[in-house]
């Protein structure tokens, strides 16, 4: 029992060393600092190979590399069900594999969801408190969430500069009302189901 538990404490400092090495990577990869760097090569020698079979499967659409979030994603969910399994063993209960499946894909949509939902929350704030439009962050923040918002774009004028971004708004609630739905219907599967 002792040990479940001390392997599942295993399995999510691992999952965390990597979601915090390969997010070091990419932050490093945006920063001019020469790949010559000594902590640039060290981190680029553990976060390439764990990024190199994703970049292989994964083309890079518009000069943008999904390799890092695929990667992050598969990380996550392989963690939350070994996590489960092993929380499972250690009160002694049964493992019950697809309610395990089910309830980590759940997580992970929840958890998708919820950065969604951060991102286009940051882009309302900037919009709202007149960040600058051609600032390099807010550009970058703008391109990423446009493919969330586009669908909603028919909801309001969209304001570049102070004021509110209403698409977003309206982006943001239904994200929200998406992760209600999600954790909702999960909840009664996994109760009537499993």
């Amino acid at each position: 029992m002792n040990l479940a538990l001390t392997l599942a404490d295993v399995v999510n400092f691992v999952a965390g060393a990597l979601y915090v090495l390969i997010f070091v990577r990419i932050l490093l990869s945006w920063l001019p600092i020469s790949p010559w760097n000594p902590l640039v090569r060290v981190l680029r020698r553990i976060a390439d190979p764990i990024l190199l079979p994703f970049r292989r499967v994964l083309p890079t659409l518009a000069g943008i590399d999904f390799s890092p979030i695929v990667a992050v994603v598969v990380i996550l969910l392989i963690s939350t069900i070994l996590d489960q399994i092993l929380l499972a063993i250690a009160v002694g209960g049964s493992v019950n594999i697809p309610a395990v499946i089910v309830s980590a894909i759940a997580y992970l949509l929840e958890r998708i969801l919820i950065i969604l939902g951060v991102l286009v929350l940051i882009r309302l704030l900037m919009t709202l408190f007149g960040a600058d439009p051609w600032h390099p962050l807010v550009a970058g923040v703008r391109s990423m969430t446009n493919p969330l918002v586009r669908p909603f774009s028919g909801f309001g004028h969209r304001v570049v500069h102070r004021g509110l971004d209403v698409p977003a708004l309206v982006t943001l609630i239904a994200y929200a009302v998406l992760y209600v739905v999600v954790a909702f219907v999960v909840g009664n599967l996994l109760l009537h189901v499993f």
